[in-house]
């Protein structure tokens, strides 16, 4: 895999997506203050913690830390960030469900 498909993997979904957004504007977020929409449960926050963080932790996109609920910016998230400003810049362009 290269690079670059490992950073379209990291925002591939829209829970690591939100994340990294969310990363993008403060640098370090306590899993409680995750942005997700009404209606997902604690089931979706379960996988969010026990799928999407340590995957984003194991390429280095994030720092998790599971004892305190903390995710801050790993070594590798400015490798993905032109990705997330783009999106960011572009919410209002993208599909509903995107960002």
């Amino acid at each position: 895999m290269t690079k670059f498909d490992r950073y379209l993997w990291a925002i591939g979904h829209i829970q690591r997506r939100r994340l990294l957004l969310e990363l993008l504007e403060t640098p370090a977020i306590h899993t409680s203050e995750l942005n997700m929409s009404e209606g997902e449960t604690k089931l979706l926050l379960a996988e969010v913690k026990h799928a999407h963080l340590p995957k984003l932790a194991d390429h280095d996109v994030i720092d998790w830390n599971p004892e305190r609920n903390r995710v801050k910016r790993g070594s590798k998230f400015e490798e993905v960030e032109p990705l997330l400003e783009l999106l960011d810049s572009n919410r209002e362009r993208l599909p509903d469900g995107w960002v």
